[in-house]
């Protein structure tokens, strides 16, 4: 008597489990990895608008020093950046810029950027 060819009822089911287990474990994957690129996203943007403010108080920084506050947004507010003036010891002035993230990007701790401009 000869056997009958092909796969049966129980081989392609745990084939099908195998199947849908691999892809579930990659739906998860890119599902991570398209979070963290939003968080590098609004990172990139928040560094960005940082640096173009210290820029902007560098270049006008001695001849006008006022205090000051902005907020980074990118649809919402995902961070605030705080600016203040204060003297140093010879004749120059201290800026510093706090950068303070907002959610959803909350477990980033604020960062202090300080710039000494010799204003003579």
């Amino acid at each position: 008597m000869r056997r009958p060819t092909g796969f049966t009822l129980l081989e392609v089911l745990v084939a099908l489990v195998v199947l849908t287990l691999g892809l579930l474990g990659l739906i998860a994957q890119t599902a991570s990895l398209v979070r963290a690129l939003g968080r590098v996203r609004r990172a990139e943007t928040i560094t960005t608008a940082a640096a173009a403010r210290m820029e902007q108080l560098r270049a006008t920084g001695c001849s006008a020093r006022a205090d000051g506050a902005a907020i980074v947004g990118q649809g919402s507010t995902i961070a605030r950046l705080d600016w203040s003036w204060s003297t140093a010891a010879d004749s120059s002035w201290r800026l510093g810029l706090v950068l303070t993230p907002r959610a959803p990007l909350p477990a980033l701790p604020p960062e202090t950027l300080t710039m000494v401009l010799p204003c003579r």
